[in-house]
């Protein structure tokens, strides 16, 4: 009764975007997790996206200073 969280044509192209290295599978210097990325990511400073979680939308410091009251 559980839905797939890929379907094999997804998977498929997942799998030949791998073998022809226009995606890699990179180590997070963290945690150890191993993630999908593109080949030229720099590995050695890698950090996924649960261990360094992104900045919500207008939620940055940066975008409160460029903030006009």
């Amino acid at each position: 009764d559980i839905e797939p969280l890929l379907s094999f044509t997804r998977a498929w192209r997942l799998v030949k975007f791998v073998d022809a290295d226009m995606l890699t599978m990179t180590a997070c210097s963290k945690c150890g997790g191993k993630f999908v990325t593109e080949p030229y990511e720099n590995a050695r400073h890698f950090l996924c996206g649960l261990c360094n979680p992104p900045a919500r939308a207008g939620k940055s410091k940066a975008a409160k200073s460029l903030m006009v009251h």
